[in-house]
């Protein structure tokens, strides 16, 4: 009896650890999870990073070779506007500025099936759910309107689906009521919401009648 009970406890013992190391923690889509960066522009050891990347860059060999860095490049950008959140949010501007640099690199009227093109479109999507989750952890004024700046850039291209659009619309639209912001920025804000429900409702029609 006292050996079984032994066994019995090993056992239990062995399913647990097999259970540990196996278990793989859900994800959800509405809060997307980009990381953190080690070493962002705050830090003195910056300049290493972009000079490697400089080098990645001209040593790639084919067009998908550059193109997959480039969206590597831009995720590592936004991956380090968000650690710039609690580190130093006056570099988030600067930051931001040379992700919009980045996204020049990138066709948003792929051909039909074009693998490239889908990556390029699944990457910006969760781009623009990371940039939204930002928005109202942001304290800093420079930052906020780059964040807005950085969105409507993105929900222009002709690659990004109505329902990647939607909840940026509302957020413009939200914003445009503010007191926080002045007259202007609120008209900027109420324009921007207006075109990106237009456009957003102008590509569900197309999609629908496919």
């Amino acid at each position: 009896m006292k050996k079984f009970t032994i066994y019995n406890l090993q056992f239990t013992i062995l399913i647990i650890i097999l259970a540990l190391t196996f278990y793989i923690p859900p994800t959800y889509a509405q809060a997307p999870d980009i990381g953190r960066s080690r070493i962002h522009p705050a830090s003195y050891l910056y300049f290493l990073k972009a000079t490697k990347e400089t080098w990645q860059l001209k040593f790639a060999k084919t067009y998908q070779a550059k193109i997959l860095l480039q969206l590597k490049f831009a995720t590592t950008r936004l991956r380090e506007a968000k650690t710039l959140l609690s580190e130093n949010q006056d570099l988030i501007q600067p930051t931001l500025e040379r992700y919009m640099a980045s996204l020049k690199n990138f066709p948003d009227k792929p051909q039909e099936g074009d693998p490239m093109g889908l990556k390029i479109k699944e990457v910006l999507d969760f781009h623009l759910k990371v940039l939204e989750q930002m928005y109202p952890e942001t304290s800093n004024p420079k930052a906020k309107m780059a964040l807005r700046s950085v969105m409507n850039r993105v929900i222009q291209r002709a690659d990004m689906s109505p329902s990647a659009k939607l909840p940026i619309c509302t957020l413009f639209a939200k914003e445009a009521s503010t007191s926080a912001l002045n007259e202007v920025e609120r008209a900027v804000l109420t324009a921007r919401a207006s075109r990106c429900f237009d456009r957003s409702n102008q590509a569900f029609e197309e999609t629908n009648l496919r």
